[in-house]
């Protein structure tokens, strides 16, 4: 039997269809994914992919969302709960994946939320698949919480923005992460696309076109904080670093960290699709025959 791989897929907005990429590699490398773990983007991408909706179907779907369609998607909400209220976003996941329950998936499923009452992270694995992911993915201010089973959900990455504990805990052999926040300090074995120059290495980076890692994030800050950014660049801003802090942890538990590099994305700038899931494929090509390797060493011998 092969050894079973686990995905935990991370945070991040619009940065996060770069995991759309990642999954495309591994459709084409026919590498079996075996459980998914997901946070926020990543259990939308991660919850759609174990529904049966392919690769290349959610690149046609990322690929056709404007400037346009973002906006119908923003139900405006009293100011008292939330700026969005994220009725017409759970329509939109609940037409992408259906009427679907996690019993009903293909590949086993779990994602992650917090019970903003008691601030306890809450993995939901059962029930209705799409309200699970409405409730991962609704960041708090953004979107209205989600109430479900008693509870009152938000984002999961508040608390957990690479779920690997998850993608542990569900069986897996092994488990790979993608993350949107940056190459992780921690000695994973990290692989990344092409990188800009004037970034300095940080953790343990494969084909990532040395050296060529870190600084360029401490430096994209410093330059947006120059340019006197906006409220909204020094929220994410701030999220984004909160985020990193708390991935780190978690991204030091996998066996492999695929790490898209798309730091000049913004948070909200999901008809940039194309540019992201490129990223996404050319990271994950070149760890590809790691990943192959990781399995094999995991998948236990038959012996007579």
């Amino acid at each position: 039997m092969a050894a079973r791989l686990g995905l935990a897929l991370g945070s991040g907005s619009a940065r996060g269809l770069a995991q759309i990429g990642v999954l495309k590699v591994l459709d084409r490398a026919d590498i079996e994914v075996g459980a998914i773990a997901g946070t926020s983007i990543g259990a939308l991408i991660g919850g759609a992919y174990a529904a049966g909706v392919s690769p290349l179907e959610m690149e046609r779907l990322a690929l056709s969302v404007d400037v346009k369609r973002l906006v119908s998607l923003a139900d405006i909400a009293r100011p008292t709960t939330a700026f969005v209220n994220g009725a017409r976003v759970g329509d939109f996941i609940r037409d992408l994946v259906g009427g679907k329950t996690f019993s009903d998936l293909s590949i086993p499923f779990e994602c992650v939320a917090v019970d903003v009452t008691d601030g306890q992270a809450v993995v939901l694995r059962e029930g209705d698949l799409a309200s699970a992911i409405r409730a991962s993915v609704s960041t708090p201010v953004v979107f209205a919480p989600v109430e479900r089973d008693g509870r009152l959900l938000v984002d999961g990455a508040v608390l957990n923005p690479v779920p690997v504990d998850v993608a542990w805990n569900m069986g897996a052999d092994t488990v790979i992460a993608v993350t949107n926040l940056g190459i992780p300090r921690s000695a994973v074995l990290t692989f990344s696309n092409d990188l800009p120059e004037g970034a300095i290495e940080v953790g343990w980076v494969k084909r990532a076109g040395l050296p060529e890692i870190v600084y360029s994030r401490v430096l994209a800050a410093v330059m947006d904080t120059l340019r006197s950014p906006s409220v909204f660049q020094l929220a994410s801003g701030s999220i984004d670093l909160m985020q990193r802090e708390l991935s780190e942890a978690q991204l030091g538990a996998a066996d492999l960290v695929i790490a898209p590099r798309i730091d000049d994305v913004a948070y909200y700038s999901f008809y940039e699709a194309e540019k992201m899931i490129a990223a996404g494929e050319k990271a994950a090509e070149t760890a590809v025959d790691d990943i192959r390797a990781l399995m094999a060493a995991r998948t236990p011998s038959l012996v007579n």
